[in-house]
């Protein structure tokens, strides 16, 4: 609710109207990354997030919204994203969505304490916003799909790292960039039947092999894993932070669990065009993908016991 209250005061303070969808979606995945990932990091220092952070980070989430919806729709070319951002100060523009996401970016870069770091990952992450606008091409290669994904998603977690107020630490941030990019590729695993339509080459769409698909999945939960391993904090605390981040990781394997009963006897993934929509979604209100979910994020923890 409160999440949705700030929401709704931007719209007045802007005088416009955001798409109640896109509402909804910023209050629901904000309150998850709240509670299983920015609360879950602040706890290796012994503390949760304060409601300065948790301003930041419902503002980080409108913002990025924002941010996809003007890419994902080629609204701006790519002169006009540069001068959005680089020169976020001088922008003058009459869309309402566009008027909320300067004002958004423009107050976090003013409450970051190390701003060259968090400009620095600014500027990675809307490069890696801009080459994603490669996977419109159906020619582009799963290695440059494979490397927009991580960076698209590792930058743009890492940015909240900035937000907090516990100390910089570069294996936290090496933390925070794998677990970017595992949260990317699970999103592009529910994702396969919207991006299918819209042309979108992602690794979930683009991949035919199921082993293949299930492979590239792994080593991205075990980068992640590995950068847990090799934070310098406690055994303990980095077995407590294993386990409470294993759900993160089992919401892709329950998606890859659907897609395995779409696989031929050959091993190959179908035509997603060719496929039922009922068949591509996910629906996790469904009690047999709440089951699923707590199997495979047990099955997870376990691998920290």
């Amino acid at each position: 609710m409160w999440a949705k209250a700030y929401v709704k005061q931007l719209e007045v303070s802007f005088n416009g109207k955001f798409d109640d969808q896109l509402i909804q979606k910023v209050a629901k995945y904000q309150s998850i990354q709240l509670l299983f990932v920015a609360n879950n990091f602040s706890k290796l220092y012994g503390r949760f997030n304060n409601d300065v952070e948790k301003e930041r980070n419902l503002l980080f989430f409108l913002m990025s919204v924002l941010y996809d919806e003007i890419i994902d729709n080629q609204q701006m070319e790519e002169a006009e994203l540069n001068e959005l951002f680089y020169h976020s100060a001088q922008v003058n523009h009459e869309n309402f969505n566009v008027k909320v996401l300067v004002y958004i970016h423009q107050k976090l870069l003013n409450q970051v304490s190390n701003k060259e770091s968090y400009w620095d990952t600014i500027q990675k992450t809307h490069q890696a916003q801009v080459d994603s606008r490669n996977q419109f091409n159906s020619n582009i290669s799963l290695n440059e799909i494979i490397d927009i994904t991580k960076r698209k998603g590792g930058y743009t977690l890492l940015m909240c790292r900035h937000y907090l107020v516990d100390p910089v630490d570069e294996k936290i941030d090496q933390c925070w960039y794998q677990l970017g990019g595992l949260i990317q590729m699970t999103n592009d695993l529910y994702d396969t039947h919207k991006d299918t339509l819209d042309g979108i080459h992602t690794f979930a769409t683009h991949i035919k092999n199921f082993d293949t698909l299930n492979e590239v999945y792994e080593q991205q939960v075990n980068n992640f894993n590995t950068s847990i391993n090799q934070l310098s904090c406690s055994i303990d605390k980095k077995i407590e932070f294993g386990i409470n981040m294993s759900m993160i990781a089992s919401f892709g394997y329950v998606a890859i669990n659907q897609l395995k009963h779409l696989k031929s006897g050959s091993n190959t993934l179908p035509n997603f065009k060719e496929v039922n929509r009922k068949d591509l979604i996910i629906d996790m209100e469904k009690i047999k993908n709440i089951f699923k979910l707590i199997h495979f994020s047990y099955k997870q923890g376990k691998l920290w016991m």
